[in-house]
């Protein structure tokens, strides 16, 4: 799937195994490993591994994922609809590199994934979920319209504390 503008220039697209050296380096951002957690990238064969089980399966599960946020052809990030069996609602996910932190591209991402997800017609919300503290995430659902219910346990995560959001998708 490609969510791009007519230049372009903001494209969201499907990861593949040429950008496991991009999911290395963002995996393993400070940011990520505070915010989200490590997930087995130290390694090429790690990094492998974490593309087949987070990206590869849900887009043959279905059809959506994590996609990579390129800008003017770079690798900036990621954003997309995270499907967990715990949770009640799939939820928006997106991260950064940190040199493009704060130019507005995780808001331009997840509005370009809320617009997909309402066109898909599947739900009826999106949930989301940020580290306690983690500002900078509140900031990003706030422009994007997700409503803050709080903080608690979500089923998702049962063993950490997380801010819970969550959008309608009715337009």
């Amino acid at each position: 799937m490609d969510l791009l503008d007519p230049k372009r220039k903001f494209v969201l697209r499907e990861a593949r195994e040429g950008d496991l050296d991009f999911l290395q380096r963002i995996t393993q951002t400070p940011g990520w490993l505070a915010n989200i957690g490590p997930r087995g990238t130290e390694t090429r064969e790690g990094a492998l591994a974490y593309l087949e089980r987070s990206f590869l399966t849900p887009y043959r599960e279905y059809g959506y994922g994590l996609w990579v946020v390129e800008v003017e052809g770079v690798a900036v990030g990621l954003s997309g609809i995270v499907r967990r069996p715990a949770a009640p609602n799939p939820d928006l996910g997106y991260a950064l590199l940190p040199e493009f932190e704060g130019r507005g591209y995780a808001t331009q991402a997840g509005a370009r994934v809320l617009e997909w997800a309402r066109n898909r017609g599947e739900w009826t919300c999106l949930d989301a979920y940020t580290a306690v503290g983690n500002e900078a995430s509140d900031a990003v659902l706030r422009r994007l319209g997700f409503t803050d219910l709080g903080i608690g346990f979500p089923e998702a995560f049962p063993d950490e504390e997380s801010r819970i959001w969550r959008i309608s998708l009715a337009r």
